[in-house]
């Protein structure tokens, strides 16, 4: 039987929670518990379990800020995403057209064959999440403040009256973020990893010295998790048209799978200077152009 009277005993008891953590947030603003307590604060209003924070930049890897994360989970999975993994993540790519302040939720902003990917079975799946929304907080300098909420819990899925409660609370988180950084500067904030404009540009130059300009860009689409229907979408193309351009790609890297492109690519990444400009894998101890 609905009964209205308890309905509105759990309402009073999620607002009265929520004006709770937002009081403590507003108090500790400026001083070194303000990231815990803005992460309790978006906890409570959503449901999720964990928080991990940082800022993300154009040109820099994103820079953590906070994380409540178990241990098992945070040391396998933070340094490789700030060392290069972000560059294939849903949110940073999303981050990157100027998403300004939004809540949305992992399976909004990911590819359509994310969850296949090899980034995704490399890197996401070791975190232990099963749903995930992230809060942007954009700043003038094309940089944001990035909530990472996340849940461990099986079959976890953001109601609606939670993300409701968090899009209201969003004014508020992104009014406290300005005033407890004023402004947001990769080079006055402690943080690791590769530097981002390196990491684009080795991206971008990917098996451009094997492939045609068309099949790097696909490549580029493949690694971010786009199946050959999206990447039809994104270039205009026939599924047909993209499916030949794969064949074509797998001919001309010497290799047969996803996996293989992936591991190619970390290879790559890996063995090219920070200064280079050229193709990464003509750093690689192996033949160059035709096949690898």
């Amino acid at each position: 039987m609905f009964d209205a009277a308890n309905m509105q005993n759990t309402s009073r008891t999620g607002t009265s929670e929520s004006l709770d953590g937002l009081a403590r947030a507003i108090e500790l603003v400026g001083q070194e518990g303000f990231l815990a307590a803005l992460a309790e604060l978006c906890q409570s209003a959503s449901g999720y379990d964990s928080t991990f924070t940082a800022a993300f930049f154009p040109d820099h890897p994103p820079v953590e800020l906070f994380d409540n994360l178990p241990d098992e989970h945070s040391a396998s999975t933070i340094k490789p995403y700030l060392d290069f993994a972000y560059f294939l993540d849903p949110f940073y790519n999303l981050f990157l057209q100027g998403v300004g302040d939004r809540a949305i939720t992992l399976g909004e902003c990911a590819p359509d064959d994310f969850r296949a990917s090899e980034y995704y079975q490399t890197f996401y799946a070791g975190t232990g999440l099963f749903d995930e929304t992230s809060v942007f907080i954009s700043f003038g300098n094309s940089a944001a403040v990035v909530i990472s909420l996340g849940s461990r819990e099986e079959g976890f899925q953001l109601a609606a009256d939670q993300r409701a409660a968090l899009t209201a609370l969003l004014p508020c988180i992104a009014a406290l973020c300005r005033r407890h950084w004023p402004a947001l500067d990769p080079n006055s904030l402690a943080g690791s990893g590769r530097m981002g404009l390196h990491l684009k540009k080795t991206f971008d130059r990917f098996a451009s010295s094997v492939l045609s300009g068309r099949e790097a860009e696909i490549v580029q689409l493949i690694l971010k998790g786009h199946s050959s229907k999206s990447i039809a979408r994104e270039l205009g193309n026939s599924p047909e048209t993209v499916k030949v351009h794969r064949k074509r790609i797998h001919n001309k890297l010497g290799i047969t799978s996803q996996g293989e492109l992936f591991s190619l690519f970390l290879e790559a990444l890996t063995r090219a200077p920070s200064n280079a400009t050229d193709d990464p894998l003509t750093y690689l101890d192996r033949p160059a152009g035709g096949q690898l």
